[in-house]
């Protein structure tokens, strides 16, 4: 990897840390988007505050800088090696934002622009896979998170490159992480189910 690649890198994980639903309210109404409801920066949040613009505004803006992030790598033409870190960098850049303290968002949006500009057919069957998992349990955010999770696997069944489906993995992971609450939450809900 070359220094060209490590410093793109590290302005994608900057790029990623303009989270837009932050400073939208900030703009907006001279809160911290943070204080309110889920404490998150992202779209569903934002729509608590402004509603349905504001939800429509951060998640483009939010699945922008991913895609931007992709486009731009390549445009520089830095290896694919390091662009498949620069997918990862500006999710991790939208999570744990420098500017905000390293509290961010959950990523997904951000993911997802990234995808479309990465290989838009990672992003089909991202969706393929979250509508298939929708059949058998409802919930749009726990089928979208489990679909994150198989993504690599479908990508190395494909034969994808190994660094394509390393990056997939990590990012997985990250958004996985950044999710822990409602994924115990919904584990929470399921256990006394069962036990009854």
């Amino acid at each position: 990897m070359t220094g060209k690649d490590i410093i793109y890198i590290i302005l994608a994980y900057l790029l990623g840390g303009i989270c837009t639903g932050y400073y939208l309210v900030r703009f907006k109404t001279g809160q911290d988007i943070r204080d309110s409801g889920s404490g998150g920066v992202g779209a569903r949040n934002v729509g608590r505050v402004l509603g349905k613009p504001g939800f429509i505004v951060t998640l483009f803006g939010d699945a922008l800088k991913g895609l931007l992030a992709i486009l731009l790598a390549r445009q520089f033409k830095i290896s694919e090696f390091a662009v498949s870190l620069v997918l990862v960098a500006v999710i991790m850049g939208h999570i744990w934002p420098l500017p905000l303290q390293f509290r961010g968002g959950r990523g997904i949006a951000t993911a997802i622009g990234a995808y479309i500009a990465y290989d838009p057919q990672l992003a089909l069957l991202l969706l393929g896979i979250t509508l298939l998992l929708m059949v058998f349990r409802r919930g749009f955010i726990l089928s979208g998170l489990a679909a994150f999770l198989l993504l690599p696997l479908v990508a190395y069944a494909m034969h994808l490159p190994g660094h394509t489906v390393a990056a997939l993995a990590g990012s997985s992971v990250i958004i996985l992480f950044a999710h822990r609450e409602r994924i115990r939450k919904a584990f929470a809900e399921v256990s006394p189910q069962k036990e009854a």
